[in-house]
């Protein structure tokens, strides 16, 4: 009898640690591969997507992080399995990773208008290999798997974020459904618009700028709604932004972009805050400038300029600018991109080569000191610039700009 009894006992010990493992998995799954160092975490494996017929769900909350845990490098490559009609979108398929490295890969799913309604299963998997011979070694593999339920039903949902005064504000903008305790990000912008074909129920859509939360409403959509919410902002953007190319009056060649842009502080006044110019050439990282200084950033709208050169002197090529604010050393709002096409005919002369340009100030009444100099002429012109450069100094509002 005791005997019986002590069998009966340690099979149940042993169902519960069971239970207590499966668990303790499900909180926090690191799968691991059978060898190689492999392994992967992440928040995809926690995901119930319910996603309408023709509707997608791509959001910075749903990712993979996939380790390099061994002693070598490999390349991993990206693999899913989904219903026909289902397809699961990655930021990266495939790359390389060094001991001790790690990879963050997002993941979207998207649903055809001819998928089935129904309860599917997405299996995604890395898989570690490397070069052996002339052919491929498979070093071993790691995956996770997530709910996904595909609705004949769907509406609507159309968020924006606007100023005090009704002007647009390009904030971020991420779309949650609730269910229960749970929010399910099912859609996210950076422009200050979001519009999502979602299924019905309830919903909360949150405004955030440089990390902080600035507005959310809650609001039920049932089907063959559509739904529009304004999530009033007081925070910090950029009110405009454009690129001028100035031309050598002598040659034509372009002698500089002047960077033109406009910030709105309808928040409050920051100790100190910065103005950062990110300029690619041909889809490439070409520099990333310093423009203006501000301190303080006070509440209102200022107006600012800066002229660019590239060190290296203007190429043909395709550039893209966009200006960054910075306030505690963190990024809080960006403005649009904008591009400037160089002809070659455009090309900066040598005079130009080596000259990074730089002015900023505040300007009043639109006053535009680079236009002022483009039409002074190409040689006074190429004189100027670089003492500008040397003069570069903190950007004050003037008192007409107060």
């Amino acid at each position: 009898m005791g005997n019986r009894s002590w069998h009966a006992n340690r099979r149940w010990v042993a169902a519960a640690l069971l239970v207590i493992l499966i668990v303790g998995m499900r909180a926090a799954p690191v799968a691991h591969a059978q060898g190689g160092g492999l392994a992967m975490s992440g928040s995809f494996y926690r995901q119930s997507f319910e996603i309408p017929q023709g509707s997608s769900v791509n959001a910075p909350s749903i990712y993979v992080i996939v380790f390099n845990q061994g002693s070598e490098e490999f390349g991993v490559r990206m693999a899913w399995e989904a219903p026909a009609g289902v397809q699961v979108l990655l930021s990266e398929e495939e790359f390389a990773l060094k001991p001790g490295e790690q990879r963050k890969v997002m993941v979207g799913v998207s649903v055809s208008r001819e998928t089935p309604a129904g309860e599917y299963t997405i299996n995604l998997t890395a898989e570690s290999f490397k070069a052996a011979g002339e052919g491929i070694q498979l070093l071993g593999a790691a995956g996770q798997s997530a709910r996904l339920v595909v609705l004949g039903e769907s509406a609507m949902v159309q968020a924006r974020t606007v100023s005090p005064s009704g002007d647009p504000v390009p904030a971020t903008v991420r779309l949650f459904k609730l269910v229960g305790d749970d929010r399910r990000e099912v859609a996210y912008s950076e422009t200050g618009l979001l519009e999502a074909t979602v299924s019905p129920g309830r919903f909360a859509a949150v405004a955030y700028m440089g990390g902080q939360r600035l507005g959310e409403e809650t609001f039920d959509v049932a089907n063959g709604e559509a739904k529009t919410v304004t999530l009033t902002v007081a925070t910090v953007y950029f009110e405009g932004f454009g690129v001028v190319p100035n031309y050598r009056n002598d040659t034509g060649a372009l002698a500089f972009a002047d960077i033109v842009y406009t910030l709105n502080n309808l928040y409050t006044a920051f100790p100190e805050a910065s103005t950062i110019l990110t300029v690619d050439r041909d889809g490439a990282p070409l520099t990333q400038i310093q423009m203006a200084t501000l301190a303080p950033l006070e509440k209102g709208s200022i107006g600012l300029h800066y002229a660019f050169i590239p060190a290296d002197g203007w190429v043909a090529g395709e550039y893209t600018f966009q200006a960054l604010l910075s306030i505690g050393g963190q990024t809080y709002a960006a403005s649009p991109v904008e591009t400037l096409r160089v002809e070659p005919a455009a090309e900066a002369s040598p005079t130009g080569k080596g000259t990074v340009a730089a002015q900023s100030r505040a300007d009043s009444g639109g006053f535009n000191w680079a236009l002022m100099l483009s039409a002074a002429g190409g040689t006074v012109l190429i004189g100027i610039v670089p003492i500008l450069a040397r003069r570069r100094k903190k950007a004050q509002p003037e008192p007409n700009d107060r």
